[in-house]
């Protein structure tokens, strides 16, 4: 008889009270982070043009899903910094998961 290899999985975590410690840990290390969005949307930074003002019309495709790492977190919403140095404000409710490689937490 063969024996057969289990996939090695890693914790879940479930419900924002469990997941405080958890995001705590990851924030004062600076993990890297997957964040996976309800909806898609277009996340970039917005370049200006100096001479009116005006953001400039680009053609970006919405992400769902983005990396960065956690600096801050509160009962409503998660600021996340993207290796551009763009600092992004996401809200609790737009959350479907987090991860980062070996840990996930997908709030309730």
């Amino acid at each position: 008889m063969t024996r057969v290899k289990r996939k090695a999985q890693g914790k879940t975590v479930r419900g924002w009270p469990e997941a405080a410690g958890l995001l705590n840990r990851w924030r004062k290390d600076l993990k890297t982070l997957t964040v996976e969005l309800k909806q898609s949307r277009v996340i970039d930074l917005v370049p200006i043009d100096f001479v009116s003002g005006e953001p400039v019309e680009r053609e970006e495709k919405p992400t769902k899903s983005l990396r960065g790492q956690l600096i801050y977190f509160t009962n409503a919403d998660l600021t996340i910094r993207r290796p551009s140095g763009a600092i992004l404000m996401i809200d609790r409710y737009e959350v479907v998961a987090i991860s980062e490689g070996k840990t996930r937490f997908e709030p309730r």
